[in-house]
């Protein structure tokens, strides 16, 4: 293998793990795991997250009490991502939207959504089926390889689009309803268990 050969093998191999990291924030965030949201970022890494600036491992504690108190599940997808790589820094563009559920009584339905649609949704007899969010926008970090480990040390997002709506439910009897397979929120998730069955 020749220099130029070694030097693209190092970059494939970079950006391979700078995915893992990009890929991994969903699941650490939707499992509301917060030890494992934390690990993927440099001690000293900054986040400016919509209504959050400061330390990201602040953030970490921040986000997972925040979605657990507000939401009864998320899902968060990372669409694509383009991905510069320069020795031992590297950034990251990813594209993301995020599915929340929110579900509660009047009060927390206005609190998060504003009043005047909690006051459409009990006008409609909505207010008690729970709400759907759904945001995009894109992760923009900077990321740095220490010690071996690649790691963000700074990441902003944007929030490009919001949109919100009474959840659809299934109509008791249908073929639909039949079609069940909840997930978990925390480590007695089956993907806990399939990756500590390979010792990962």
């Amino acid at each position: 293998m020749n220099q130029d050969q070694a030097a693209q093998l190092q970059q494939l191999v970079d950006r391979a793990e700078i995915e893992s990291i990009l890929t991994t924030y969903p699941r650490a965030i939707d499992r509301l795991d917060v030890e494992l949201l934390r690990s993927l970022y440099h001690p000293d890494a900054s986040e400016d997250h919509a209504n959050f600036h400061g330390s990201a491992q602040e953030f970490a504690e921040y986000a997972i009490a925040y979605l657990r108190e507000h939401f009864t599940a998320t899902m968060h997808h990372v669409t694509h991502s383009h991905i510069a790589v320069q020795d031992d820094e590297a950034a990251a563009e990813s594209y993301y939207y995020g599915y929340h559920l929110l579900e509660g009584d009047e009060g927390k339905v206005a609190d998060f959504f504003g009043r005047a649609y909690a006051d459409r949704c009990a006008a409609d007899a909505t207010i008690g089926q729970g709400h759907v969010f759904i945001c995009a926008g894109r992760y923009l970090d900077r990321l740095s390889r220490r010690g071996g480990s690649w790691r963000i040390a700074s990441r902003e997002i944007t929030v490009e689009w919001k949109h919100f709506h009474p959840a659809s439910r299934d109509e008791q009897g249908a073929g639909i309803a039949a079609i069940v397979a909840p997930p978990r929120r925390g480590p007695d998730d089956a993907a806990y268990r399939i990756f500590a069955e390979i010792g990962r």
